[in-house]
């Protein structure tokens, strides 16, 4: 006749003995790996690894941010006579970030000012977008350039 134990009886047998026997001074720590021998001549071997292959908790530990970065061009008083913005998407997981998409906005409010030309591009976990406005004066055109940048950290951080 066979008999059957079931694991629960087995995980509680395992639990009384590792708590039974007590541990003696003598442990090795390595990076990802930890032994503790034990008096009976049994050890505990721990080990810290990445799971690849498990998508699962990479997808519900990546998280998710979208932020925009503006830069004004303003006058002596105060009034903006154009921007260009940076608005961006990233993830992030602790360990890592990166810019999953990204867009430049450009305004131009003022009188005989315009936007010549815009852009933006990202790579790793930065975001830019550069834009050129035009004024024309009396005098003729002048051409102004500016870029604004937006970098997320491992944590979420936006700067």
């Amino acid at each position: 006749m066979r008999k059957t134990v079931s694991l629960g009886v087995i995980i509680s047998l395992i639990i009384c003995l590792i708590f039974s026997v007590t541990a003696s001074a003598t442990t090795v720590n390595d990076y990802n790996r930890t032994i503790e021998y034990l008096d009976n001549g049994d050890y505990i071997e721990t080990i810290i690894s990445d799971d690849e292959t498990d998508s699962e908790i990479s997808l519900f530990s990546t998280k998710s941010i979208t932020k925009a970065k503006t830069s004004y061009y303003k006058n002596s008083s105060g009034t903006v006579l154009w921007s260009v913005a940076i608005k961006a998407t990233f993830s992030y997981n602790g360990k890592s970030a990166t810019c999953t998409s990204c867009s430049h906005i450009t305004t131009a409010p003022a009188n005989n000012w315009s936007i010549k030309r815009a852009s933006h591009s990202k790579s790793g976990n930065t975001a830019t977008a550069k834009a050129t406005a035009s004024c024309k004066t009396n005098s003729g055109t002048s051409n102004y350039t500016r870029s604004v940048t937006i970098k997320c950290s491992p944590t979420g951080v936006v700067s």
